[in-house]
């Protein structure tokens, strides 16, 4: 099974063996990703961080800008800049770390929000809620429910 499906920060990658957060869906993106740990959860959060700082700063440059704008007029451009790098940037927000399908212990759909309890690298158990995921990964996870009650 090689299974991947779009959810609304980044993509769901699945194989037979795991099941993978991440930003672009690339299967080579998956080979260097961690199990959930303290470690993950740092970088991820590190990397949220870095993303609103940006977008923070691009709209401090549209405020100067409108400050600074002789002629009254807002600088629409400036704006459409900032919001195409905040939908551009929007993926790399999500998380990034893989859970060993052994691991799972119970995925919960409700519409197009599901949870999935695990147990994370400490083997405490741990959940990820994913929103707005597509029909294909509803459909997807379903199947992969079916699977391991076997």
């Amino acid at each position: 099974m090689k299974e991947y499906f779009k959810y609304d920060s980044g993509y769901v990658n699945i194989n037979d063996e795991n099941l993978f957060l991440t930003n672009s869906g690339n299967w080579s993106e998956t080979a260097a990703i961690e199990e959930k740990s303290s470690k993950t959860i740092r970088k991820n959060t590190v990397k949220g961080l870095k993303f609103y700082a940006f977008i923070l700063v691009l709209l401090c440059l549209v405020a100067l800008s409108v400050a600074r704008a002789k002629s009254g007029s807002i600088p629409i451009g400036l704006i459409l800049l900032v919001f195409a790098a905040f939908i551009y940037m929007k993926r790399e927000v999500g998380s990034k770390y893989k859970i060993p399908l052994s691991k799972i212990k119970n995925i919960e759909i409700n519409g197009s929000e599901v949870k999935i309890i695990f147990l994370n690298s400490n083997n405490v158990e741990d959940f990820e809620i994913i929103h707005k995921v597509e029909n294909k990964g509803l459909s997807i996870l379903t199947d992969l429910i079916q699977t391991l009650k076997k």
